[in-house]
């Protein structure tokens, strides 16, 4: 062997290539959909570089380098599997370069492996230039080429590889499909070009083959549109388990959880084994559908299968259980684990945030960050859901200092979770401050921030969003009108609202299931009955929250009771099932005895049949029912006969004996909730500030203020309000001026009507004043409680102003 070849096999991974101006822009063919051709700037994304043409001395001694004998073990295996093995580039530009010097024999297979190791690396340019110079091609080249395009994100130049692959007379096999269905996949703009490719399939009877039909599965299923995708499945003559796992897994997307279950049962009926990434998709589901007793079948069939330690399948148990509240078992599957990935630690995490444990969460990232230290945008997203109260807003703000820390701020995905979290806290400010330093936004971002609005009662805040989002021409789903119609709902913002469904026929959203009940609940919210009704009627499809809103609506209004409950009948009839939020709804409609006999008792007897009688929310309203209708015996009873009593449950109770006038019974209640160690909230406290407003009890006013401003509620406008209240009942006004917060309408008119009652005219007039200057409209309360005190002390011209 000669020094060259000597110094050849010494030094492959260090040889340079030479530069050379680059080759000219590959022409293109027109193809399927006449696509442009490739530019020019491929070439220099890539970097490409022209090797040295092949001499006439191709061998050496007679012979070509023995590499067989290398100690590099990628190098020695070059003539069983060409380029397959090389793990770096420039080991793999070096034996290149050797084939190109004639030193090694180039066949048709290594430069395929060749084209694909360039690929492998991002060099999709070097490939196109080892493919072009190619004397002889077979499949696998072709293969190759399209596999490189798709893998370097070159989605459209790939859709012009195949249109010269079809020009040239080369017919495309399946693998070549399957790479182009992909780049339609992953693209997220190219659905009408993998359209054609579907009819290219079905022209060509391409669709026999499992992974052509299976890739056509992945990509309908990618785009939501999970009906093409079935269709898809029952056309295949043939499937594999890849195949019904893609079809579930479409389904799982849209949250057809019962249809995923449906579809596991089929396959098993048909003899299909299952893989990790099936179970994790039914595992998933059983978490959806909170079916515990289903979930712990399917963990029978993982054990059965030996899948329990497979890293993907123990993810999903992980998350299955935290759906279930079954906190142990999910820490049981992950301290368990053989080996962890970030996804486990990120599953663990929501697990502790799904079941409302902040501490915990945070505790586990702790673990995380010293034993995993990867940490990504989806683990702090989790952790800041967790954090969205009052309570836990400290830890909210450190999880957002880590972000920044981390430089993870800036990913979009972040920033629309820190702008729900404080949204949640009520903290508006920090919440626009964080919008507006968002360098880009999505539509989740601005979604995120009209809720924002929403949420605190800023309507007119709102609409403006929603205003500017049209002027700046930002597109907008169901999402963005439903939560703008419920900025909507207040009846001071009824014209606009009207212009918004006006707007949502305009962009044919009306028609959205979502968007039509957001209709009939704002106009329900209203009190336009007829216009719900009206709503409610077009809709061409009504599920249970269409069914609510109409009843919800029908049984706030006094007169329409009988209605309500004749809703009810319809909605039975048309086999639409009643949730506890129907039953909920209808037995507000009962408030006097009458309409208890004639409608609670046997509302009550369908909950019991229906299996109802144990939610809470139905417990709730049924306490409330029995104290308005005269029975307060029959709500004790039922509050007794609950075992776990949460807020809500001890709020209604509290209530109803309120409402009885037994005033010392409910602040004994609120003695009880303390001592069962319950957490109080706003409606707790407005609840009992009322009762001692009302029995005019100062000293126990005064004690639940203090222990309002000790846990944090003294700030809350309705406990503001009834703390006002109270203490202007007891006549202590100058308690009233020390709680009076900034402008807030519905505190300027308790101040009015507390100044009026107490004579103090002058401080009333001012408020009012006040009132109009800071834009509130004032109500038909606030114009009883000002001229009231005016007709008896002289002030006959400031009453009529």
């Amino acid at each position: 062997m000669s020094r060259l070849a000597a110094m050849f096999c010494r030094n492959l991974s260090t040889f340079k290539f030479k530069h050379r101006p680059p080759l000219p822009a590959i022409s293109s063919c027109q193809n399927l959909v006449n696509p442009k051709p490739i530019s020019t700037t491929l070439m220099q994304h890539c970097d490409m570089e022209e090797e040295e043409e092949p001499t006439s001395r191709n061998r050496i001694g007679g012979n070509f380098i023995p590499l067989t004998s290398h100690w590099n073990p990628e190098i020695s295996c070059f003539y069983q599997k060409g380029f397959s093995q090389i793990t770096r580039e420039t080991t793999g530009r070096a034996l290149h370069a050797l084939c190109v010097k004639g030193l090694a024999e180039a066949s048709v297979s290594s430069n395929n492996t060749l084209v694909a190791m360039y690929s492998r690396f991002g060099r999709v340019g070097l490939a196109r230039q080892v493919f072009d110079r190619m004397s002889e091609r077979n499949e696998a080249s072709w293969n190759n080429m399209m596999s490189g395009f798709v893998r370097a994100g070159f989605y459209r130049e790939s859709f012009v590889f195949f249109g010269e692959m079809r020009d040239l007379g080369v017919r495309p096999d399946g693998r070549a499909v399957v790479s182009l269905i992909a780049a339609c996949e992953r693209s997220g703009c190219m659905f009408g070009e993998g359209m054609q490719v579907h009819d290219f399939v079905v022209k060509f009877g391409m669709l026999c083959d499992v992974f052509v039909g299976t890739s056509l599965l992945q990509f309908y299923g990618t785009h939501g549109m999970e009906r093409d995708a079935k269709k898809v499945f029952e056309d295949m003559p043939s499937k594999n388990v890849v195949s019904w796992t893609a079809l579930m897994v479409a389904y799982l997307d849209v949250g057809d959880a019962r249809e995923v279950m449906n579809l596991y049962q089929s396959m098993r009926c048909q003899g299909v084994g299952s893989s990790d990434n099936t179970l994790a998709a039914v595992i998933s589901s059983c978490g959806s559908l909170e079916d515990e007793c289903l979930g712990h079948q399917v963990l029978g069939h993982v054990v059965k299968l030996g899948l329990e330690n497979n890293v993907s399948v123990s993810n999903s148990l992980i998350s299955m259980f935290g759906s279930f509240g079954s906190i142990e078992k999910a820490c049981f599957v992950f301290g368990g684990m053989d080996g962890r990935d970030t996804i486990s630690w990120n599953s663990m995490i929501s697990v502790y945030v799904h079941n409302g444990l902040c501490e915990e969460s945070l505790s586990c990232f702790y673990r995380m960050r010293h034993m995993h230290r990867e940490i990504t945008p989806t683990t702090l997203s989790t952790l800041l859901s967790g954090c969205g109260s009052l309570g836990n807003l400290k830890w909210g703000r450190g999880v957002h200092c880590i972000g920044v820390k981390f430089g993870l701020v800036s990913n979009i995905f972040i920033c629309n979770t820190l702008i729900g979290m404080y949204s949640q806290c009520g903290q508006l400010v920090d919440a626009e401050l964080m919008f507006q330093e968002m360098v880009d936004r999505d539509l989740i971002s601005w979604n995120s921030m009209l809720a924002c609005y929403v949420q605190e009662g800023n309507c007119l805040g709102a609409l403006k969003i929603f205003t500017r989002m049209f002027r700046m021409k930002i597109a907008t789903n169901h999402v963005t009108f439903t939560t703008a119609l419920m900025a909507c709902s207040n009846s001071e913002f009824a014209d606009e609202g009207r212009s918004l469904h006006a707007l949502s026929i305009l962009t044919g959203l009306h028609e959205n299931m979502i968007v039509g009940n957001a209709l009939i609940t704002l106009y329900a919210k209203s009190g336009e009955m007829v216009e719900a009704t009206k709503a409610f009627q077009r809709k061409p499809k009504r599920d249970t929250v269409s069914w609510n809103a109409l009843i919800g609506g029908l049984a706030d209004n006094e007169h329409e009771s009988d209605t309500a409950v004749k809703a009810f009948k319809i909605m039975n009839e048309e086999g639409i099932p009643p949730d506890r939020i129907t039953y909920s709804s209808l037995l507000g409609a009962c408030f006097d005895s009458n309409l208890l006999l004639e409608h609670g008792m046997p509302i009550h007897a369908c909950i019991v049949q229906n299996g109802f009688e144990s939610d809470e929310r139905v417990q709730t309203s049924l306490i409330t029912m029995y104290a308005k209708c005269g029975d307060l015996h029959s709500s004790n009873c039922i509050f007794d006969g609950v075992t776990t009593r949460n807020t809500i449950l001890w709020n209604a109770i509290i209530a109803a004996n309120a409402h009885h006038g037994f005033m010392e019974e409910a602040l004994k209640m609120l003695v009880k909730m303390r001592c069962a160690e319950v957490g109080l909230d706003q409606v707790t406290f407005s609840e009992c500030l009322a009762v001692t407003a009302k029995s005019s009890k100062l000293e126990e006013g005064r004690q639940l203020h203090s222990l309002a401003v000790k846990l944090g509620f003294d700030s809350d406008p309705l406990v503001m309000n009834t703390t006002m209240d109270m203490y202007g009942n007891c006549g202590h006004i100058n308690d009233v001026l020390r709680v009076t917060p900034q402008p807030i309408k519905q505190s300027r008119r308790i101040s009015i009507s507390t100044f009026s009652r107490h004579e103090f005219l002058e401080k009333a007039s001012e408020t009012f004043d006040e009132m109009i200057q800071l834009g509130f409209k004032p109500d038909g309360i606030t114009f009883i409680s000002l001229p009231s005190p005016c007709s008896y002390r002289g002030f006959t011209e400031e009453g009529m102003g």
